[in-house]
C-alpha cells in the first residue's frame, strides 16, 4: 500500500487573518494513571508541536476532569519558568476512559499598518491606528487518558463549540491504520480541514503538521497514523460573525490528544 504523508508549513504574514495562531494543547503527565489518584497536567501554547512557547492567561481558561459531561474546574497556575499553565485532576476510579478538557475564551487582535495591536477594534481605533481586521479566537481542547477497549466513554460529547470527538477508540489505534474523528460544531457534524501531528515530528518549524485531511458532510475524518506517540488532531472553524466595535469575524480552534501505542 502506498503511503500518503502530507507535510504543511505554515508561515505568518504581516496584513493576514491570523489563521496560525499559538495552539492551545493539554499534555497529560501520564496516559495511562493510577484511578483515585491526582494526575498532573500541562496546558501548553505553542506554535511547535510539541513545544512549550507562552503562557496564556489563566483568567480566561476554564480546564479539568469531565464528568458527566461537564468539566470540573482544577486550580490552575501559570508556570512562566516553564512557559506552562499547570494543573492536577483526580482520576476517577472503575476501568472506564477519561476525559480532560479546556475551554478558552479568545483575545482580540487587530491587523494595522504598524502591525498586529492587541484589543478591540474601538479600543484600538482610539489609540489612533488604523485597524484593518480585527478578529477573535475561541480556542477548546482535549485530552483522553485511560481508554480502554471495553469501554466508549472515549467518545463522550464535552459540548464545546467546536469539538473533536473520536470515532475510534484510542486503545485500539495502530501505526499503520486509521484513525478516525468526528468534528462537531455547535453539537452539529462539520465539514472542515483537519491537521494532525505528533509530538517530536518536527521542531524547527512552526505550525508544521504530519498529515492533513478533511472531515466529510458527517464530520469525519480519517487520519492515517504513521507513528507511535502523542498525536493531536485540530480542527478550525473561521469567519464566524463578529460583534460591531468589538471585532470583525471570530474563529475556533480545537485539538484533541491521544497517545498511540
Amino acid at each position: 500500500m502506498r503511503k500518503v504523508l502530507f507535510v504543511l508549513v505554515f508561515a505568518s504574514m504581516l496584513g493576514v487573518v491570523p489563521m496560525w495562531g499559538h495552539e492551545l494543547i493539554l499534555k497529560p503527565s501520564s496516559f495511562e494513571a493510577e484511578k483515585g489518584a491526582e494526575l498532573a497536567v500541562e496546558l501548553q501554547s505553542t506554535h511547535v508541536f510539541i513545544v512549550k512557547e507562552e503562557v496564556e492567561d489563566v483568567s480566561k481558561i476554564t480546564a479539568g476532569i469531565v464528568r458527566d459531561g461537564v468539566v470540573v474546574p482544577s486550580e490552575l497556575r501559570g508556570n512562566e519558568p516553564e512557559l506552562r499553565i499547570d494543573f492536577s485532576v483526580k482520576v476517577p476510579e472503575g476501568n472506564s476512559s477519561a476525559l480532560i478538557a479546556a475551554n478558552k475564551t479568545g483575545d482580540v487582535w487587530c491587523v494595522t499598518p504598524d502591525g498586529w495591536k492587541p484589543g478591540t477594534r474601538k479600543a484600538v481605533e482610539a489609540e489612533g491606528f488604523k485597524v484593518t481586521r480585527a478578529s477573535m479566537t475561541d480556542k477548546f481542547t482535549k485530552a483522553i487518558i485511560n481508554p480502554s477497549a471495553s469501554d466508549n466513554n472515549f467518545a463522550a460529547v464535552v459540548g464545546q463549540e467546536l469539538e473533536v470527538v473520536p470515532v475510534t477508540n484510542p486503545a485500539d489505534a495502530k501505526t499503520g491504520q486509521f484513525f478516525k474523528v468526528r468534528i462537531l460544531h455547535d453539537g452539529q457534524p462539520s465539514s472542515t480541514p483537519v491537521y494532525a501531528t505528533y509530538d517530536g515530528f518536527v521542531t524547527e518549524f512552526e505550525n508544521t503538521y504530519a498529515y492533513y485531511t478533511e472531515s466529510d458532510q458527517e464530520g469525519i475524518a480519517n487520519i492515517k497514523i504513521t507513528s507511535p506517540g502523542i498525536w493531536i488532531i485540530r480542527a478550525a472553524v473561521d469567519n464566524l460573525p463578529g460583534a460591531e466595535g468589538e471585532y470583525d469575524a471570530r474563529n475556533l480552534r480545537s485539538i484533541l490528544t491521544v497517545e498511540v501505542k
